[in-house]
């Protein structure tokens, strides 16, 4: 199988990739197992490809050793599903992006491949980002991109241990790129697929831009100068690392929720799927009596909304003499929209918030959409 290009996302809640324009996502969830648990975890065969995303189950080799691993939503109920979330990750280290990256290969092998019996991958251009608080880290940042990009590059081996949809693969990536998240969405927000320029691109034109980037773990801001160019030095580039999102909500599941929520990925699925309605009901399977978690949920969400946006005026105050315009993106920005608007409503005014700040279109996607169009760019890929 060859696949062109393959952009990648590692968020600390969903992983998001697109395959040669093909999406997906996985719950960020790894649980490493041992042989004889592998061997017996699934009581039964998986014979659909289109399951497998929902039941992943790999092995491969790391510093010379096989090990064993339950991926995405086979790993969610796990007890160490979610312990990723109690601390910040390097990513050029954790065996979570890799595990992550092997299963989606894996996954799409399967499931878009049309000859069954070959084994073989190769990707021509992969390419991910780092957070601003990893970057930051080295001297220059282009020292752990760099870093980055190798841990994917040339060969790999992957194996499905999935019953019914058991196969080893082997793949190899030719040319791998990372880049600084964030920054990166600026180009979703300049240019289309087709790599022709956005009109809503002219709202930029003369204003310097703060994205910020609402992540699971952390809170990524960019300054970009007028007309959304690239940032001029270290110091437009800043990232808060103590205000998880998922820690907030896990804090409000252990002290209000606990009867109802068995994990905090739960909890953070419930907001999700809920945050939208008039009502964020819980329905209990057995008895189907609804009970109403509106008011402690919205507690929390306006809580960590108003830290938030302290946090973020601390690091990059308005100036005196000119306006920013904020772009929010990331996972959360859907979720915390509302709470968002009612801040700045409160703080400068409804004119005001609607005139700079802003919420995008697919704005949890920006991101890797930013990387999809710098890698047609580099491969000339303009049309799929």
């Amino acid at each position: 199988m060859d696949i062109k290009r393959q952009n990648v996302d590692f968020g600390n809640s969903i992983f998001q990739t697109l395959v040669d324009g093909y999406y997906y996502e996985i719950p960020t969830n790894v649980v490493e197992i041992t042989k004889d648990q592998a061997e017996g975890h699934f009581p039964s065969s998986v014979n659909e490809p289109e399951l497998l995303l929902q039941n992943l189950l790999i092995s491969t080799t790391i510093e010379g050793v096989e090990k064993y691993y339950l991926v995405g939503d086979a790993a969610e109920k796990h007890v160490l599903g979610n312990i990723h979330i109690n601390k910040l990750h390097n990513k050029t280290e954790s065996d979570i992006p890799y595990v992550m990256f092997l299963a989606s290969v894996a996954y799409y092998n399967i499931l878009k491949g049309k000859d069954k019996e070959n084994n073989h991958v190769t990707i021509n251009y992969f390419s991910t980002m780092l957070p601003i608080w990893l970057l930051k880290k080295t001297n220059k940042f282009s020292e752990m991109q760099q870093k980055m990009a190798e841990r994917f590059q040339g060969e790999h081996t992957v194996t499905v241990l999935t019953p019914g949809l058991e196969k080893t693969l082997t793949v190899n990536i030719e040319t791998s790129k990372c880049r600084i998240e964030s920054e990166v969405a600026r180009w979703a927000i300049k240019k289309d697929f087709e790599l022709q320029d956005r009109e809503e691109a002219n709202a930029f034109k003369n204003f310097e831009t703060l994205i910020v980037d609402l992540g699971g773990g952390t809170v990524d801001l960019a300054l970009l100068p007028a007309g959304l160019q690239a940032p001029k030095s270290r110091n437009s580039l800043k990232c808060l690392t103590d205000i998880s999102y998922l820690k907030h909500i896990e804090k409000l599941r252990n002290e209000k929720l606990l009867e109802y929520f068995d994990d905090v990925r739960s909890l953070e699925e419930f907001i999700i799927a809920n945050i939208h309605k008039a009502k964020m009901e819980q329905r209990d399977g057995n008895s189907g009596k609804k009970v109403d978690l509106t008011e402690p949920i919205h507690a929390s969400l306006r809580e960590y909304t108003q830290i938030l946006l302290t946090k973020v005026e601390n690091l990059f105050p308005s100036p005196k003499d000119k306006v920013y315009k904020y772009i929010y993106i990331g996972g959360l920005a859907p979720i915390l929209q509302q709470f968002i608007a009612e801040q700045i409503d409160n703080m400068y005014g409804e004119e005001i918030r609607e005139e700079n700040h802003l919420f995008l279109p697919e704005t949890r996607k920006l991101n890797l959409y930013g990387l999809e169009i710098l890698s047609r760019h580099e491969t000339n890929a303009v049309h799929v």
